[in-house]
């Protein structure tokens, strides 16, 4: 009878030490899984918010500066040439001003997700570079997104 107690608490003893050692591997999978999820998540919506400002500095440019500059390709070359080194700087704020409307999902969106903090609308902003011929299409676009993402 002694023997099989013995037994008994034996098994116990196993079956606790494999419980704890499962519970704990389980713990340390979920926290890790939880930590690349975070970061993940933010790498994507960063990503999500630098092809927002790409659309709408597109847009921008495309339907409204460009036609603005110039009665023709020639006014408009001359014009945009002059910015093809130093670029034309247009803000998350100003960008909010055209198709406010049509982009209002994607300015709502412009919130730092761990933060919850709004994105800087001065500094966040997309850097329009012409390019020769200095059609409608021909630029070089750079996104400065100042979200606080790197910290």
């Amino acid at each position: 009878m002694k023997n099989q107690l013995n037994r008994i608490l034996e098994l116990i003893t196993k079956d606790k030490k494999r419980t704890v050692i499962i519970g704990c591997s389980a713990l340390i999978i979920m926290i890790a899984m939880i930590v690349v999820l975070v970061l993940f998540l933010g790498r994507s919506k960063e990503k999500e918010l630098n092809q927002y400002l790409e659309e709408m500095g597109a847009s921008f440019y495309e339907e409204l500066y460009y036609e603005q500059v110039g009665k023709n390709d020639e006014e408009r070359a001359n014009f945009l040439k002059d910015f093809s080194d130093i670029g034309l700087k247009i803000s998350l704020d100003g960008l909010s001003r055209y198709k406010t409307e049509e982009n209002q999902e994607k300015l709502d969106a412009f919130i730092n997700p761990k933060t919850k903090e709004p994105c800087d609308s001065n500094n966040t902003k997309v850097v329009i570079y012409p390019q020769a011929p200095y059609g409608k299409k021909d630029y070089r676009l750079e996104k400065i997104l100042v979200c606080g993402f790197e910290e």
